[in-house]
């Protein structure tokens, strides 16, 4: 950069009468080499004025290059050292819940309110000032804000000044630390706090007038973590204070803003009377993930987006790893294997995948990297990582990458280098080959009396016949009692072996699949039914199975008879996936001829877990076993379990006379099955529950069960309530979704969207980071038949930043129809 800003002094005046904003700004910057020409980021503002501060006063001429967003700034003279750039712009306070934006609620008497808040990650701080957008052009901030007299101003810093300027306020906030303009914060409205302290760190959590008293597990969770992340990454939280906000319009789950964290609502409030135990435990992790990032992305930032998962991944990682500290009767490291890996390798298998470190350019390219692979695959691999080099290496490695970097922009190399001189151990020459390549290998285990011929290729959802890529994978083989260790990185290699009771990769730290020859595996079904295997290994065993069977490389029946074993399973881990493999296996089937065979296996497994639970949260249950009873009673109940569906129309009609009838836990099931078993008087009565539900969560609950009707008018009337304002835009991906994953929907879902897309593009705006769940959703409703009729609407329908997620789409649906048919072969041969 030959342009560099030092400071941005920045004064904002958000306008609720006409959603516009006015704003100022003076950038100290330094000029390295003389030019008449400075080149920034705008997008969606106006400039009023512009003028140079240097020996002399200059004043500019502008250019904005909106497709580019882009200002271009030309000086009648050359200039170069140090120089202030002063600009007068204003804006719009949009609807598109990114840049500078409105957020509409109403207020316990049933007023609409407005508040303005910010969402600049990745690069829309451009919406709301003139600036250099990208990661590695770190600055000081000092920000002003004025507001109206019955509104608060917040921002990153506290508040060093209040005054009052004609009929409003003038807030000023004290001066930022160095660091990148997506973490800059700015908020306007009726907040009021929950606080507390944390030594001389002042904690609030921050909401909308009526709702702090929701805030307090939020508050007691925030301030367990802080001090344990403290501890962990030996360095101290840097800034006076720590605001987390709940906002009532917010498409992201939560913003690591500096000092100033962003959440939905959903994931900051919790309600003793009325919120769900899977509610609580995504509040914890969400704050955890989000305060992992005040060193991680915050403190030392990735020089560029391609480092992404250095932000990502480790806030993925280090937020199961806080929790767990607190709680380990949540068990969640379990829940991150069966949840992060699995959704990490269902995107990793694609040919359309992407690596971990990926080159992006322009701003849709970055949104689209937001993805599973950032997150959870990053989150795997440091799993993997902390396992190769031991616990006390990787965290002083961190401690050592924190400290050499802080208040810096640094790369992948610069953590591979901290990581590897501490432990003495390849870390580079090993990581870079996960990170660097897309995809995962499959271990293949062969096995002779004397030893196992282990080989890898490439695991892909649609085989090919040669891959060429090669993993340093950290292997280990459990035989005879002892454990064989070593970093692998041929095509295939022989390993001695006394023993034939052999297992690969235990506990499933390495990032890998594991296929044994037919003998191992037969032997390996015994083990699993006696448990000599932990549970975990248990989970991993039938997951690669499954997996393998999806591809065409096992046959369905093969796992449909493996998965006997797990019939007194106990444990969630293991329980919960061959549920929902099972469950994937009757969607997928549910208009087939054959599909009551595969729906009697799953009706038995689903049965018998039942049988276990019951309905009634019992003295002392595992925290596991709250989790997995609304999943199982609900799909019981869609199995046509008459006892189940009975119960739960019973348990709804006492919830009708009292709301404190049903258990939290309960509620998703219960409406769920009401509706499945439904009529248009039910639907109309699910549609007032939502209208009269005072919280986010008791809403998205009655959302969820308006998209599980069998009629398919209702659920058309569904989806189009759900593009009326009474749905937050930040919820339209939810209903779409959800019908799409309903055997009744997926008929008429894709005819559907493309008849409505011009109104959720409208609902969901130009930028949004949902869009691309929407897109992704379309796997679940087509076939390989509507391939092209997709790829042609989309080219006359072109949504920039959901390309690569366009592309994976279709990849699923060839997938999905591949599967179906080799099923539809098996059972035509067997079953005629």
């Amino acid at each position: 950069m030959n342009v560099k800003p030092i400071n941005y002094q920045l004064e904002f005046e958000p306008n609720f009468q006409n959603f516009t904003f006015r704003g100022k700004e003076v950038v100290a910057i330094n000029i390295r080499k003389p030019t008449n020409i400075i080149k920034l980021h705008a997008a969606e503002l106006k400039i009023k004025n512009c003028i140079i501060l240097c020996k002399e006063t200059l004043r500019a001429k502008v250019k904005l290059d909106e497709k580019n967003e882009q200002l271009t700034i030309l000086l009648p003279k050359k200039i170069v050292g140090n120089a202030k750039l002063s600009v007068d712009f204003t804006g719009i306070l949009n609807d598109r819940l990114l840049g500078f934006y409105k957020s509409q609620y109403k207020d316990k008497n049933g007023n609409t309110k407005y508040l303005a808040t910010t969402q600049f990650e990745a690069a829309d701080a451009r919406r709301a000032f003139p600036c250099w957008d990208e990661p590695e052009a770190k600055a000081t901030f000092d920000v002003s804000i004025i507001s109206d007299r019955n509104l608060v101003a917040l921002s990153n810093m506290p508040v060093v000044s209040k005054k009052k300027t004609g009929q409003k306020y003038l807030y000023k906030f004290a001066q930022t630390p160095i660091m990148s303009t997506y973490l800059l914060y700015l908020g306007v409205g009726e907040f009021e706090f929950l606080s507390s302290r944390l030594g001389k760190t002042l904690l609030r959590i921050v909401t909308t007038k009526g709702n702090k008293s929701k805030g307090r597990l939020a508050l007691d969770l925030t301030k367990k973590f802080l001090r344990e992340y403290e501890k962990y990454f030996g360095i101290k939280y840097p800034l006076e204070k720590l605001d987390l906000l709940a906002i009532p319009d917010f498409a992201s789950g939560a913003m690591e803003n500096w000092g100033a964290i962003t959440f939905r609502e959903t994931i900051l409030l919790y309600d003793p009377k009325s919120s769900s135990t899977r509610t609580k435990q995504h509040i914890a992790e969400v704050i955890s993930h989000e305060l992992a990032h005040q060193w991680f992305g915050n403190l030392v930032t990735m020089r560029w987006w391609n480092d992404l998962w250095l932000n990502e991944s480790f806030a993925t990682f280090m937020a199961t790893k806080v929790v767990d500290r607190f709680y380990p009767e949540w068990e969640l490291w379990d829940q991150f294997l069966g949840d992060a890996m699995n959704d990490a390798m269902g995107l990793d298998a694609l040919k359309s995948s992407h690596p971990i470190d990926v080159k992006v350019q322009k701003p849709s390219e970055i949104r689209e990297i937001f993805d599973s692979i950032s997150y959870d695959k990053g989150g795997c691999i440091l799993r993997m990582l902390e396992h190769y080099v031991g616990e006390k290496n990787f965290q002083k490695g961190l401690q050592k990458y924190l400290i050499q970097n802080k208040y810096d922009n640094a790369t992948t190399s610069d953590l591979w280098d901290a990581i590897e001189s501490v432990s003495k151990k390849p870390v580079r020459k090993m990581m870079d080959s996960w990170i660097r390549q897309v995809g995962y290998p499959v271990v293949e285990i062969k096995s002779t009396n004397s030893y196992i011929v282990v080989s890898q290729k490439r695991f892909l959802a649609e085989p090919k016949s040669k891959t060429k890529e090669r993993w340093h994978i950290p292997l280990t083989v459990n035989t005879n009692g002892k454990t064989i260790s070593k970093l692998f990185s041929k095509k295939s290699d022989k390993i001695t072996i006394k023993d034939n009771n052999i297992l690969v990769n235990s506990g499933r730290h390495g990032f890998y699949r594991t296929r044994y020859d037919n003998e191992l595996t037969y032997s390996l079904r015994s083990l699993i039914k006696e448990k000599k295997f932990n549970h975990v290994d248990r989970w991993a065993i039938q997951n690669d199975l499954y997996s393998f069977s999806k591809i065409g490389l096992d046959k369905i029946e093969t796992y449909l008879d493996f998965v006997k074993a797990y019939y007194d399973e106990e444990n969630y881990l293991a329980s919960v996936d061959v549920a929902g493999n099972l469950y994937a296996l009757y969607l997928l089937t549910f208009d087939k001829e054959f599909a009551h065979i595969i729906k009697k296996h799953v009706f038995d497994y689903f049965a018998q877990i039942f049988d276990r639970l019951g309905w009634d949260r019992k003295v002392g249950e595992k925290h596991t076993d709250t989790l997995l009873r609304g999943f199982v009673i609900s799909i019981l109940g869609k199995l046509d379990h008459e006892s189940i569906n009975v119960e739960a129309q019973k348990r709804f009609e006492l919830f009708l006379r009292n709301k404190q009838t049903l258990d939290p836990d309960l509620q998703d099931a219960v409406f769920s099955l009401v509706a499945w078993n439904g009529n248009a008087n039910v639907h109309g009565r699910l549609v007032s529950f939502y209208r009269k539900s005072k919280t986010q969560e008791e809403k998205l609950r009655f959302l969820g069960a308006l998209c599980d009707f069998k009629d398919d008018k209702l659920l058309q009337k569904t989806l189009q309530f759900a593009l009326s304002k009474e749905v937050r835009s930040q919820n339209i991906h939810f209903p779409i979704i959800r019908v799409s994953g309903n055997p009744y929907g997926k008929k008429f879902m894709w005819q559907w969207m493309k008849k409505n897309w011009k109104k959720l593009r409208k609902k969901f705006g130009q930028g949004n980071p949902l869009a691309n769940r929407i897109v992704a959703s379309i796997a679940l409703v087509a076939n390989r038949s509507m391939e092209e009729d997709i790829h042609r609407f989309f080219k006359r329908n072109p949504l920039s930043g959901t390309e690569r997620t366009l592309k994976q789409t279709l990849e699923r649906i060839r997938i999905r129809s591949n599967f179906l048919a080799s099923i539809q072969r098996e059972f035509d041969v067997n079953y005629e």
